[in-house]
């Protein structure tokens, strides 16, 4: 038996905010944290290869200490092998901290975009990869002229890289190309190549560890040869874009040649959002928006969203509410207790028409004057008309 794991885009030391240097330092803190908290989880549980499929750090970020860190880590280890695939964030170099630190002998770092191999005898295991050697690759597929003989039946191939992988003939999605094109592998390249699993990185989010057949067909059951592959997914969410737990990857080849793959949660903090849509709620008075939020709450539990005390929660509200009615960061707090921290965006917008539009006094005549606003085609115009027709109409409940 032969246990795994597979992380990348851990990007060590990047903070979440500049403009803030505590809470950057908390950021790098977290980072680190996450990192020895996979460590302890690797030593204690028997773990004897670890792939690293890019983006650890950041070279524009990367501190002296958590340098040293990674050094004591991967040292710590010495019967389990550390093979790197190098990143574009942390991209093979001269003067680089792959090539001018002296790891120990268990760590494994390709430093060249042609495809290159670390016999693992003592596993049991072939690890072919690639290193990134710039921020920007273009569009290199760098398994694309690769031959192999065929793997002995005892034999185990691995493929690591900070890649994309698509299906012969189609596109990359546009969410992986937003922050330009990365390289690219394809299900059936790795499967040609008789890769057991192929672990990836640079897509934050991952779909799951997905398989695929000796003759490129796509995932289903009964006997034969499979390739798994996937990302792993980001080690650490870095805010609301990033949601849920985040972690790395675990697997375990059996003696009989099976293959059995895991979710392995490392960072405590985690992101969430609540999306409320106010419309046709009902919502009269304060303590009704408290049920709605509560309610949102409670069905967000039940879709495995956990609202902990390790969760940061983003609540975005839309629809419309009667104008003397606002979503306040009090009802959520009363709502939602117990969180690490919660932010209210509020975009709802004054529903007021059928209150105010006939009304003879000085509220309905404000009212009327914002009607055309609070009406238009643009969501933000609305928004902004809301607020001034609540806030015209508090002024007014003030001075009665």
């Amino acid at each position: 038996m032969l246990k795994i794991l597979h992380f990348s885009d851990a990007h060590l030391d990047v903070p979440h905010t500049a403009a803030d240097l505590d809470a950057a330092e908390v950021r790098r803190a977290e980072l680190r944290s996450a990192f020895s908290s996979m460590m302890l989880y690797i030593r204690q549980n028997g773990v004897r290869l670890v792939l690293i499929a890019g983006d650890l750090f950041d070279h524009a970020f990367l501190t002296r200490e958590t340098t040293s860190l990674l050094v004591r880590e991967f040292a710590s280890v010495p019967d389990c092998h550390f093979v790197i695939s190098p990143g574009n964030r942390d991209y093979y170099a001269e003067d680089s901290v792959w090539a001018k630190t002296a790891f120990s002998k268990n760590v494994h770092i390709f430093r060249s975009p042609t495809p290159a191999c670390f016999p693992l005898d003592d596993i049991g295991v072939q690890v072919w990869g690639f290193a990134h050697v710039s921020p920007d690759m273009g569009s290199y597929a760098p398994l694309a002229h690769l031959e192999l003989a065929e793997k002995p039946a005892n034999l185990r191939r691995i493929f690591c890289g900070h890649a994309a992988v698509v299906s012969e003939g189609t596109a990359l999605p546009p969410e992986l190309t937003e922050s330009g094109t990365p390289p690219t592998v394809t299900k059936e390249q790795l499967s040609r190549l008789g890769f057991d699993y192929a672990a990836l990185g640079y897509a934050h989010t991952s779909d799951g560890i997905r398989r695929v057949g000796s003759s490129g067909a796509s995932t289903g059951s009964g006997a034969g040869k499979w390739t798994y592959f996937g990302y792993s997914g980001c080690l650490v969410g870095r805010g609301y874009d990033e949601c849920g737990a985040r972690g790395a990857v675990c697997g375990t080849f059996a003696d009989d040649g099976s293959f059995s793959v895991r979710r392995l949660r490392i960072a405590k903090r985690h992101y969430e959002v609540l999306c409320i849509d106010f419309t046709d709620s009902g919502v009269k008075s304060t303590a009704d928006v408290q049920t709605v939020l509560r309610h949102a709450a409670e069905e967000a539990a039940e879709n495995g969203i956990r609202l902990d005390a390790d969760a940061m929660v983003r609540v975005e509200c839309t629809g419309a509410l009667p104008p003397d009615v606002r979503v306040t960061n009090e009802a959520l707090t009363a709502a939602i207790p117990g969180t690490a921290g919660m932010e209210l965006c509020d975009r709802t917008t004054a529903a007021a028409e059928h209150i105010l539009s006939a009304d003879a006094t000085l509220r309905g005549a404000y009212y009327r004057e914002l009607a055309a606003a609070l009406a238009d085609k643009d969501e933000d115009m609305r928004i902004v008309a809301g607020e001034a027709l609540r806030a015209g109409l508090a002024a007014m409940k003030t001075q009665r």
